[in-house]
């Protein structure tokens, strides 16, 4: 009896998996770049006045640059004054009782003023930190400033207050809040328009919002979801 030989043709199905897997491996690399540029473009700069003593009062707007930021110093009122000094240089140089001081220049607004801090560049940047006290010592007063940060679409304010039992000595504030702003403008109360401001700490550039930063984790459970369902496909005929 003859034997018939089977003949078998077997057909596999091109494996497209490595491809497609090289892609979102791609789209993987690619989400972690971005997350990593906006994590590390933030460049800390720290305004600590030094550059800029001078021992004269000043009364008009006065506007100067330091790492990186342009800063403008303005009266709010025809009374309006400030210094940039270490007033332990000069004695009496904040009446009778002298001025808070920590042994380095730092900005002294004596009467109405406020001071703005913006990029030269124009880009945008956060609030860090700074140190702030009262000015004049001996008065009784509590050290109250109200922070305003301008961002695209919307504003963030902030009040600081310490009783006047400590507002004698620089404190160091610290900030969440004030992120990707064009502008910082910091003045004092109404009623207790003096402060002094030292070792202000801004961040140039962008900060990713809570938002941004949920739709990145997202992207990237998705990408690896999709890896995961994944499978290698293989199709096998045998014909006799």
């Amino acid at each position: 009896m003859a034997r018939q030989n089977a003949s078998s043709n077997s057909e596999v199905q091109p494996n497209t998996s490595s491809g497609i897997r090289g892609i979102l491996m791609i789209r993987l690399a690619s989400l972690a770049v971005a997350a990593t540029l906006l994590t590390t473009a933030a460049h800390a700069s720290t305004i600590d006045f030094e550059a800029q003593f001078f021992d004269n009062f000043g009364y008009e707007k006065t506007t100067f640059t330091e790492g990186g930021f342009r800063v403008e110093i303005a009266p709010t009122s025809i009374f309006g004054m400030f210094l940039i000094n270490d007033p332990t240089r000069q004695v009496g140089l904040c009446g009778s009782e002298g001025c808070a001081a920590n042994g380095t220049t730092a900005y002294y607004g004596l009467n109405e003023t406020s001071i703005s801090f913006s990029q030269t560049n124009g880009g945008l940047f956060s609030l860090s930190s700074l140190d702030a006290a009262q000015t004049f010592l001996g008065m009784g007063r509590p050290l109250t400033l109200t922070l305003t940060g301008i961002k695209a679409n919307s504003v963030v304010t902030s009040t600081i207050f310490v009783g006047a039992d400590a507002a004698g000595t620089f404190a160091t504030f610290t900030f969440a809040d004030f992120v990707n702003l064009s502008s910082l403008t910091i003045t004092g109360s109404q009623d207790y328009p003096e402060f002094a401001l030292d070792n202000v700490v801004l961040n140039a550039g962008a900060v990713p919002e809570p938002a941004t930063w949920t739709m990145m984790i997202g992207g990237f459970g998705m990408v690896g979801g999709a890896m995961r369902r994944r499978r290698v496909s293989t199709k096998v005929s045998v014909a006799s």
